[in-house]
């Protein structure tokens, strides 16, 4: 009775353990920020692709609002954005939005930005 106990009580520490991440997965994609910035009556070609390997990214997009560049970097996961932020200064004050960065100068990008959830 003792040791059919414990295998629930292991099998259930398990079940419960493995179910658990340390990282909450984030529902945001590229796509969320490109349609937050279309219904906002923006262009955008989603095929228009900066350099983000320089920032450490694995993907991004780029366009301009009023003639100004916004660029938004994806990365795997918001542990490798921070840490690519860490290694370079001038990402650091950039605005993040989960596991995406901005780069844009223009307050209306960056409200839209921030904006996505």
């Amino acid at each position: 009775m003792r040791k059919l106990f414990l295998l629930c009580l292991l099998t259930a520490v398990f079940v419960v353990g493995g179910c658990s991440s340390s990282e909450p997965k984030s529902t945001l994609t590229l796509d969320s920020f490109i349609k937050a910035y279309t219904d906002a009556g923006v262009t955008v070609d989603p095929s228009k692709k900066q350099q983000y390997q320089m920032a450490e990214a694995i993907n991004g997009v780029i366009f301009y609002m009023d003639n100004q560049p916004i660029k938004i970097y994806e990365y795997r996961t918001e542990k490798d954005m921070k840490d690519a932020v860490k290694k370079d200064e001038m990402l650091k004050n950039w605005p993040s939005n989960g596991r995406f960065l901005l780069e844009a100068n223009y307050e209306k990008a960056k409200e839209i930005f921030n904006s996505v959830k």
